[in-house]
């Protein structure tokens, strides 16, 4: 968004300036007040003068290869000279995907920003060399007018879990393309029935049959207009031959003759147990389809819609049972099916007519299967979902789920968007609230929640506190206001949540700005500043061939003082699973890391300045020294990738080209000299960064066992060496000794971790279904007014603790019954006779169960503070002017011409036209975003689903993962 800005000299005034001092971090925050932003600018101003290269810890000129931190005691390393690029793109990548185990053949997608045309490329090598492939896609279309009128814009590339030299190609126009070789030849596959890619909601290749690919498409003819009074209705098209000759297209809304008029959702039944090998309730056919449908042309009017049921098929829908009515959509999630059941149904899931309506009709409630999708539970959570949507979010073990609602915290300016997340426990219907008022950043799309990767129990988020230190107290005031985020770490599975304790001593003097008569935490940003619609931040960032390893940007600051874009903006690093952190660098910068974690690698991120960089830089010793890496032309650094397991000592570098600016001193190496050469012109640049060919002969392979050791999360900054118990037994993995000049090699498959069980104790506890966790850190029982049903809990199938404590879900741990007296923590009382004291029902509902994940204590008496009807006007009209500037530089740079076209129509339909435009530029703009060091994969490989309203969002997705 700022480059747009400063692409029209919108902000001519003030832009250069801040744009030289970069103020070690994004300003211009749409979302933030506008007057933050121009005394953070205006700041800015006075510091230029004193702004140097230094500041973001970079090496001076004549410190080459030496230490980003202070005083420099690391070694300087022989230099190779600088680094060429591997290839100039003709667009920008805006994604790089590997398609084949050995991790040599790469996909670079590539688009140009306000044109419909993108490009593809490959490299067989891993990077070193590329093609473009852009001519090859369009020279295997047919050679008519019509067909190479279309433009080639790739949407994603698949490849099936059987063969990775197969791989399919989805575009947004008439085609999509299939290659058996990895991509050497390409093969144009007309898509049936004149359907568009870009209209292609879901798309999904069988986990068995390689040549089995279906997808849900909306049905050509549908505009924006006709979704004023009713959604356009999509068809499940499947093909059984995708590499042999012309594919074959079965259309399954016509295969029921009839009795479907059009579906909703989707998946492979196989994709519950691909293997087949689950036992015997959930073996399926192949031709299994899971599905949501509504039966009659019109019927599909409302976002949670009780005209539309679950299904089920073994023959593609020639025949079919209904398995749940009113069942919207599912997720597959591990072994188990997840439904969103619309609470306006007149049944309940079992089609039973209800007593009395819900009390919460415009909501869903979630329901749970473990046999196939033939029978369902009820999903207890101690609230009412809303429609704001939830995520579901698969556990390290693959056996059960954290769920995040989303919902809207009410201010007197305007509502923020929070989330709550639960946890599963020892039963999969049964969840417990784990964390309230989880953040999101200003026009994120994600929610500031994310396991640790490689570290099974380990969680961190970013939490809204209460600045006054009563509940819910988030309110903005006024124009200078916005919420405190504080960042917390849990060490056991969601049971307990700490802050971050920031560091003790720091690399770099700007870091630090904590006040040495309070305590002092490090907040990090999460995945909502990363997916931002806004200038991004790089947030936290774990991968499971790194155990331990840990980065992200952020700041400290004393109690109080929570996540700051500006002030003290930093880049830390932490080597223990978050128990320990140092600052690395000052400023914000991308990572990603390499040699299952032996190595790390980070560039200067361009931030809102747009801030380019002539240098990348490593560390193979867990961040003590890091070398520079110098490049022969500076560039916008997007992203750093690896290959998905993270073990090549190889990286790619990608980004955009940069203009020479007397303003920016990084510029100096730009390829263009001045605007006039770039007119027009918008090219990406990817470099290889191959660390052993940086340094020949100086690092060898590792041997075991002298150059490893194993380790495991400390259990305390002050007992380094003292493994924690997580879940009931301490994790030790084996890792290269920091100190060892060694790599790990091609040939190296790190061994299983080693687990030592542990004496229960509270920690491997959590609050049970219907309690909470007070201020005191005890488990209290949730009043029944604010609690929902819980069949499990009525129909005594789980007995809770008088304690209110239940063992956490995966935990491990010995001699349970010293915490938990009167069960075993799973829902089993212990007692001689094995009965023990009656189950526990759920209180009946009594007004509501409030917002998602409210704590239910009761809000303190007395009104809010107010504000006059002409200061909330006028903040209307700021956001007014806001929201139009940012449609019309979307219109103008990013909308396509099918997109523009959908505009129009929206726009006959009067308001509802402005919600559908606005929710495509949030489609259009995530779908342009990369995922932060992974990229975006097919949906069948992501553990993340996200159920909302389907509509017009969903249109501009084109296979976009639902997450």
């Amino acid at each position: 968004f700022q480059d747009l800005l400063d692409d029209h000299a919108i902000v001519a005034v003030v832009a250069p300036q801040c744009i030289a001092c970069d103020c070690a971090g994004p300003m211009l925050m749409f979302g933030r007040p506008l007057l933050v932003s121009l005394i953070a600018c205006l700041c800015c101003l006075c510091a230029a003068n004193a702004s140097t290269l230094g500041r973001y810890g970079l090496p001076q000129d004549g410190q080459q290869g030496r230490s980003l931190l202070a005083g420099g005691m690391c070694q300087p390393w022989e230099k190779t000279g600088p680094i060429e690029p591997a290839v100039f793109t003709t667009n920008p990548v805006i994604d790089l995907q590997w398609v084949d185990k050995a991790d040599k053949e790469v996909f670079a997608i590539t688009k140009k920003r306000g044109i419909d045309t993108g490009g593809l490329w490959h490299s067989s090598d891993g990077g070193e060399h590329w093609e473009d492939k852009t001519a090859m896609l369009y020279g295997s279309m047919p050679q008519t007018e019509e067909a190479l009128s279309e433009s080639v814009d790739i949407l994603n590339i698949f490849t099936p879990p059987g063969n990775p030299k197969d791989v399919v190609l989805l575009g947004t126009g008439s085609f999509l393309w299939v290659s058996s070789d990895a991509g050497a030849t390409l093969t144009a596959r007309r898509l049936p029935g004149g359907l568009k890619g870009a209209y292609i909601r879901s798309l999904k290749i069988h986990p068995r049959r390689n040549d089995w690919l279906m997808m849900l498409a909306k049905r050509p003819g549908c505009t924006a207009l006709s979704h004023v009074s009713m959604q356009c209705p999509f068809d499940l098209m499947v093909t059984q031959n995708l590499y042999s000759g012309e594919p074959t297209w079965t259309n399954l809304t016509a295969n029921a003759n009839g009795k479907v008029a059009g579906f909703v959702d989707f998946d492979w039944g196989a994709n519950i147990c691909p293997d087949n090998e689950c036992g015997n309730k959930l073996v399926t056919k192949d031709e299994n389809v899971l599905a949501t449908y509504y039966a009659n042309p019109g019927d599909y009017d409302m976002p949670w819609d009780p005209d539309v049921n679950f299904i089920v098929s073994d023959n593609f829908f020639k025949d079919f049972s209904i398995h749940v009515k009113c069942g919207n959509q599912f997720e597959v999630v591990g072994r188990t099916v997840y439904l969103a059941f619309a609470n306006s149904c007149p049944t309940d899931v079992n089609g039973k007519p209800l007593k009395e309506p819900s009390k919460f009709p415009g909501g869903i409630t979630l329901f749970t299967s473990t046999d196939g999708g033939n029978t369902f539970v009820q999903a207890c959570l101690p609230i009412a979902l809303k429609q704001e949507g939830y995520e579901l979010m698969e556990t390290q073990d693959g056996t059960g789920v954290v769920i995040v609602v989303d919902y809207l915290v009410k201010t007197s300016i305007m509502d923020i968007p929070a989330s709550s997340v639960f946890m599963s426990g020892p039963h999969h219907a049964l969840f417990s609230l784990s964390l309230a008022d989880v953040y999101h950043a200003d026009f994120g799309l994600a929610t500031d929640f994310s396991k640790i990767e490689g570290l099974p129990g380990l969680f961190i988020a970013n939490q809204m506190r209460s600045k006054s230190g009563k509940p819910d107290d988030f309110d903005i005031a006024d124009l200078l206001g916005f919420p405190l985020v504080e960042t917390r770490i849990s060490f056991n599975g969601g049971g307990q949540w700490e802050n971050l304790q920031a560091p003790t001593k720091f690399n770099n003097p700007s870091c630090n700005k904590c006040d040495n008569n309070r305590e002092c935490f490090l907040h990090l940003h999460g995945s909502s500043s990363w997916d931002s619609l806004l200038t991004s931040v790089p947030s936290v960032y774990t991968s499971a061939s790194a155990p331990g390893v840990i980065m992200s940007s952020g700041n400290v600051g004393p109690r109080g003082v929570g996540l700051d874009d500006n002030d003290g903006l930093c880049t830390w690093l932490s080597t223990d699973g978050g128990m320990t952190w140092k600052d690395v660098a000052v400023g914000t910068y991308i990572y990603e890391y390499a040699d299952f974690g032996g190595l790390l690698i980070m560039a200067k991120h361009p931030g809102a300045s747009d801030t380019p960089t002539d240098k990348v830089l490593f560390s193979w010793d867990q961040g003590g020294c890091w070398q520079d890496v110098s490049l022969t032309e500076a560039l916008f650094v997007d992203n750093i990738r690896i290959e998905p397991d993270g073990q090549q000592p190889r990286v790619l570098v990608h980004g955009r080209r940069c203009t020479r600016d007397l303003l920016v001193p990084t510029s100096e190496k730009c390829g263009y000299k001045d605007a006039a050469e770039a007119m027009g012109v918008n090219e990406g640049v990817i470099y290889v960064i191959d660390v052993p060919e940086l340094l020949p002969g100086m690092l060898g392979t590792c041997e075991v066992p002298p150059d490893f050791q194993e380790w495991g999360v400390p259990e305390s900054p002050e007992k380094p060496n003292s493994v924690k118990c997580i879940l009931g037994r301490k994790t030790t993995f084996q890792r290269r000794k920091p100190q060892a000049m060694c790599y790990y090699g091609a040939d190296y498959k790190r061994p299983a971790p080693k687990v030592t069980p542990c004496t229960c104790t509270e920690l491997d506890t959590a609050c049970d279904y219907g309690y909470w966790k007070n201020a005191d850190g005890q488990c209290v029982a949730v009043p029944s007014t604010s609690m929902p049903t819980c069949p499990t809990l009525e129909e005594h199938q789980y007995q809770v603790s008088s304690s209110g404590l239940r063992v956490l879900h995966d935990d491990q741990c010995v001699g349970l019954d010293k915490v938990i007296k009167d069960t075993d923590g799973k829902g089993h009382a212990l007692s001689p006779s094995g009965g023990g004291d009656k189950p526990k029902p759920a209180p009946a509902p009594s007004g509501g169960g409030g917002k998602g994940g409210d704590s239910p204590s009761p809000s303190p008496s007395g009104s809010k503070k107010g504000t006059s009807g002409a200061f909330k006007f006028l903040i209307f009209l700021l956001v007014a002017v806001f929201l139009t500037l940012l449609f019309a530089l979307w219109w103008i740079y990013l909308a396509t011409e099918v997109q523009r076209d959908m505009v129009r129509d929206v726009c006959a339909a009067g308001v509802a036209g402005v919600r559908n435009a606005w929710f495509w530029l949030i489609e259009q703009v995530g779908m342009l975003r990369g995922r932060f060091g992974g990229g975006s994969s097919a949906p069948m490989e992501q553990d993340l689903g996200y159920f909302q309203p389907l509509g017009d969002a969903n249109d501009a997705q084109a296979m976009q993962p639902r997450a």
